[in-house]
Protein backbone atom coordinates (compact mmCIF):
# COMPACT_ATOMS: atom_id res chain seq x y z
CA UNK A 1 0.00 0.00 0.00
CA UNK A 2 1.32 3.53 -0.61
CA UNK A 3 1.07 5.29 2.90
CA UNK A 4 0.21 8.76 1.47
CA UNK A 5 -3.18 7.85 0.06
CA UNK A 6 -4.50 6.03 3.20
CA UNK A 7 -5.89 7.08 6.03
CA UNK A 8 -4.47 5.63 9.50
CA UNK A 9 -7.94 3.71 10.14
CA UNK A 10 -6.93 1.99 6.61
CA UNK A 11 -3.59 1.62 7.51
CA UNK A 12 -4.25 0.12 11.02
CA UNK A 13 -6.69 -2.39 9.01
CA UNK A 14 -4.55 -3.44 6.63
CA UNK A 15 -0.96 -4.28 9.53
CA UNK A 16 1.66 -4.11 7.01
CA UNK A 17 4.97 -5.86 8.59
CA UNK A 18 7.23 -4.14 6.16
CA UNK A 19 7.75 -0.81 5.45
CA UNK A 20 9.92 0.55 2.25
CA UNK A 21 11.18 3.37 2.14
CA UNK A 22 12.59 4.81 -1.13
CA UNK A 23 15.81 7.09 -0.63
CA UNK A 24 17.28 8.87 -3.47
CA UNK A 25 19.14 12.09 -4.45
CA UNK A 26 18.47 15.44 -6.58
CA UNK A 27 21.25 15.78 -8.71
CA UNK A 28 22.65 16.40 -11.77
CA UNK A 29 22.64 13.45 -14.42
CA UNK A 30 24.16 14.73 -17.71
CA UNK A 31 22.36 16.79 -19.94
CA UNK A 32 19.87 14.55 -20.90
CA UNK A 33 18.45 12.92 -17.09
CA UNK A 34 16.30 14.07 -14.62
CA UNK A 35 17.66 15.54 -11.39
CA UNK A 36 15.25 13.66 -9.52
CA UNK A 37 16.87 10.44 -11.41
CA UNK A 38 17.53 8.42 -7.85
CA UNK A 39 14.78 9.09 -6.31
CA UNK A 40 12.00 8.37 -9.02
CA UNK A 41 13.65 4.82 -9.94
CA UNK A 42 14.03 4.01 -6.32
CA UNK A 43 10.52 5.37 -5.96
CA UNK A 44 9.07 3.28 -8.53
CA UNK A 45 10.76 -0.09 -7.37
CA UNK A 46 8.93 0.37 -3.94
CA UNK A 47 6.19 0.68 -5.29
CA UNK A 48 6.28 -1.94 -7.77
CA UNK A 49 7.29 -4.53 -5.22
CA UNK A 50 4.45 -3.49 -3.54
CA UNK A 51 2.14 -4.61 -5.90
CA UNK A 52 4.06 -7.84 -6.75
CA UNK A 53 4.96 -9.32 -3.60
CA UNK A 54 3.46 -11.66 -1.19
CA UNK A 55 3.91 -10.14 1.68
CA UNK A 56 2.39 -6.99 3.30
CA UNK A 57 4.22 -4.02 2.80
CA UNK A 58 3.85 -0.15 2.72
CA UNK A 59 5.89 2.01 0.64
CA UNK A 60 6.93 5.25 2.72
CA UNK A 61 7.18 8.80 1.01
CA UNK A 62 10.46 9.00 -0.18
CA UNK A 63 13.46 11.08 1.49
CA UNK A 64 14.09 13.03 -2.25
CA UNK A 65 17.67 14.63 -1.60
CA UNK A 66 21.02 12.86 -0.29
CA UNK A 67 24.48 12.82 -0.05
CA UNK A 68 25.90 14.82 -3.03
CA UNK A 69 28.05 17.29 -2.69
CA UNK A 70 30.54 15.97 -5.36
CA UNK A 71 27.77 17.24 -7.77
CA UNK A 72 27.32 20.82 -6.20
CA UNK A 73 29.19 22.46 -9.20
CA UNK A 74 26.18 21.94 -11.54
CA UNK A 75 22.85 23.74 -11.22
CA UNK A 76 20.00 21.81 -9.58
CA UNK A 77 21.78 19.32 -7.68
CA UNK A 78 20.70 19.64 -3.88
CA UNK A 79 22.47 17.47 -1.43
CA UNK A 80 22.85 17.05 2.71
CA UNK A 81 25.53 16.04 5.28
CA UNK A 82 25.36 12.28 6.06
CA UNK A 83 24.70 13.30 9.42
CA UNK A 84 21.75 14.61 8.19
CA UNK A 85 20.34 11.65 6.70
CA UNK A 86 21.30 9.51 8.80
CA UNK A 87 19.51 11.74 11.72
CA UNK A 88 16.56 12.14 9.29
CA UNK A 89 16.12 8.65 8.15
CA UNK A 90 16.67 7.57 11.69
CA UNK A 91 13.69 9.57 12.99
CA UNK A 92 11.49 8.39 10.26
CA UNK A 93 12.36 4.85 11.38
CA UNK A 94 11.62 5.79 14.96
CA UNK A 95 8.38 7.10 14.03
CA UNK A 96 7.31 4.11 12.36
CA UNK A 97 7.53 1.77 15.17
CA UNK A 98 5.94 4.40 17.31
CA UNK A 99 3.61 4.62 15.11
CA UNK A 100 2.62 0.67 14.03
CA UNK A 101 2.53 -2.04 15.90
CA UNK A 102 2.97 -4.37 12.96
CA UNK A 103 5.69 -2.90 11.22
CA UNK A 104 8.69 -5.88 11.84
CA UNK A 105 11.04 -4.73 8.97
CA UNK A 106 12.18 -2.04 7.31
CA UNK A 107 14.00 -1.73 3.96
CA UNK A 108 16.16 1.45 3.07
CA UNK A 109 14.92 1.35 -0.88
CA UNK A 110 18.16 3.16 -2.05
CA UNK A 111 18.63 4.94 -5.44
CA UNK A 112 21.87 6.72 -5.10
CA UNK A 113 25.19 5.19 -4.25
CA UNK A 114 26.62 8.36 -2.38
CA UNK A 115 23.55 7.17 0.12
CA UNK A 116 24.88 3.82 0.52
CA UNK A 117 27.87 4.10 3.64
CA UNK A 118 25.79 6.29 5.74
CA UNK A 119 22.21 3.99 5.60
CA UNK A 120 24.55 0.88 5.62
CA UNK A 121 25.78 1.84 9.14
CA UNK A 122 22.35 3.04 10.14
CA UNK A 123 20.60 -0.12 9.50
CA UNK A 124 23.22 -1.86 11.10
CA UNK A 125 23.05 0.55 14.18
CA UNK A 126 18.97 0.71 14.17
CA UNK A 127 18.70 -3.21 14.31
CA UNK A 128 21.04 -3.13 17.42
CA UNK A 129 19.09 -1.15 19.18
CA UNK A 130 16.70 -2.51 21.74
CA UNK A 131 14.65 0.72 21.95
CA UNK A 132 12.93 -0.28 19.21
CA UNK A 133 11.22 -3.44 17.61
CA UNK A 134 12.07 -3.07 13.95
CA UNK A 135 14.81 -4.82 11.92
CA UNK A 136 16.28 -2.20 9.55
CA UNK A 137 18.10 -3.40 6.17
CA UNK A 138 19.81 -1.29 2.80
CA UNK A 139 18.75 -2.29 -0.37
CA UNK A 140 20.12 -0.99 -3.40
CA UNK A 141 18.84 -1.41 -7.49
CA UNK A 142 22.52 -0.82 -8.72
CA UNK A 143 23.91 -3.79 -6.87
CA UNK A 144 20.87 -6.20 -7.98
CA UNK A 145 21.71 -5.80 -11.59
CA UNK A 146 24.74 -7.68 -13.36
CA UNK A 147 25.89 -5.04 -15.32
CA UNK A 148 27.74 -2.06 -14.11
CA UNK A 149 25.70 1.13 -13.29
CA UNK A 150 27.17 4.38 -14.40
CA UNK A 151 25.65 7.60 -13.70
CA UNK A 152 23.17 8.84 -16.49
CA UNK A 153 24.76 6.14 -18.54
CA UNK A 154 23.14 2.97 -20.33
CA UNK A 155 21.24 1.34 -18.19
CA UNK A 156 20.11 4.17 -16.09
CA UNK A 157 18.65 5.96 -18.54
CA UNK A 158 17.44 2.63 -20.42
CA UNK A 159 15.41 2.53 -16.59
CA UNK A 160 14.06 6.35 -17.10
CA UNK A 161 13.01 5.75 -20.81
CA UNK A 162 11.03 3.03 -19.44
CA UNK A 163 9.30 4.33 -16.55
CA UNK A 164 9.21 8.33 -17.36
CA UNK A 165 10.65 9.02 -21.39
CA UNK A 166 8.97 11.97 -21.61
CA UNK A 167 11.32 12.92 -18.72
CA UNK A 168 14.21 12.18 -20.95
CA UNK A 169 16.15 14.20 -23.11
CA UNK A 170 18.19 12.90 -26.19
CA UNK A 171 20.63 10.02 -24.14
CA UNK A 172 24.45 11.37 -24.80
CA UNK A 173 27.89 9.94 -23.99
CA UNK A 174 29.37 10.63 -20.67
CA UNK A 175 32.91 12.84 -20.95
CA UNK A 176 33.59 9.57 -18.93
CA UNK A 177 33.75 6.03 -19.31
CA UNK A 178 33.77 5.08 -15.71
CA UNK A 179 33.72 6.57 -12.44
CA UNK A 180 37.15 6.05 -11.74
CA UNK A 181 37.38 7.23 -7.68
CA UNK A 182 40.03 4.20 -6.67
CA UNK A 183 43.46 4.44 -7.45
CA UNK A 184 46.39 2.57 -5.60
CA UNK A 185 43.43 1.72 -3.17
CA UNK A 186 42.79 5.09 -2.45
CA UNK A 187 39.65 6.99 -3.01
CA UNK A 188 40.04 10.84 -4.56
CA UNK A 189 37.74 13.20 -3.62
CA UNK A 190 37.29 14.71 -7.07
CA UNK A 191 34.05 16.74 -7.48
CA UNK A 192 31.68 15.43 -11.12
CA UNK A 193 32.82 18.26 -13.48
CA UNK A 194 36.81 17.60 -12.61
CA UNK A 195 36.43 14.71 -14.68
CA UNK A 196 33.36 15.12 -16.54
CA UNK A 197 32.32 18.20 -18.37
CA UNK A 198 28.79 17.41 -18.86
CA UNK A 199 28.02 15.22 -15.89
CA UNK A 200 27.50 11.88 -17.26
CA UNK A 201 29.52 9.01 -16.84
CA UNK A 202 29.28 5.70 -19.48
CA UNK A 203 27.62 6.05 -22.76
CA UNK A 204 23.55 6.34 -23.01
CA UNK A 205 23.67 6.49 -26.68
CA UNK A 206 22.80 2.83 -26.32
CA UNK A 207 20.02 3.03 -23.82
CA UNK A 208 16.45 1.79 -24.76
CA UNK A 209 13.17 1.33 -23.24
CA UNK A 210 13.32 -2.41 -23.94
CA UNK A 211 16.37 -2.35 -21.82
CA UNK A 212 15.01 -0.44 -19.51
CA UNK A 213 12.29 -2.95 -18.79
CA UNK A 214 14.62 -5.87 -18.44
CA UNK A 215 16.74 -4.21 -16.03
CA UNK A 216 13.92 -2.69 -13.88
CA UNK A 217 12.27 -6.33 -13.61
CA UNK A 218 15.31 -7.40 -12.93
CA UNK A 219 15.54 -4.80 -9.95
CA UNK A 220 12.31 -5.91 -8.88
CA UNK A 221 12.35 -9.45 -8.51
CA UNK A 222 15.61 -9.22 -6.84
CA UNK A 223 13.91 -7.21 -4.15
CA UNK A 224 10.99 -9.16 -3.87
CA UNK A 225 13.47 -12.44 -3.19
CA UNK A 226 15.32 -9.96 -0.58
CA UNK A 227 12.42 -9.99 1.47
CA UNK A 228 11.39 -13.13 1.30
CA UNK A 229 14.69 -13.87 2.57
CA UNK A 230 14.11 -11.55 5.21
CA UNK A 231 11.16 -12.99 6.06
CA UNK A 232 12.32 -16.36 5.93
CA UNK A 233 15.33 -15.84 8.60
CA UNK A 234 12.62 -13.94 10.82
CA UNK A 235 10.40 -16.82 11.21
Amino acid sequence: MDLERHSWTEIESAAPTTALLPVGSTEQHGPHAPVGTDTIIARSIAAAVDQEWDGNAAVLPPLPVGVAPYHGRFPGTLSVSPETLRRYARDVVDSVSDSSDSIETVVFVNGHGGNGDTLSHLARELTERDSIDVDVFLWEWMRAVDDHVGHAGTLETSVLLHLCPDDVGDPVAGDAPTWASTVDGGVLHDFTDEFSENGAVGDATDASPELGERTFATAVDALASFLDRVATEQS
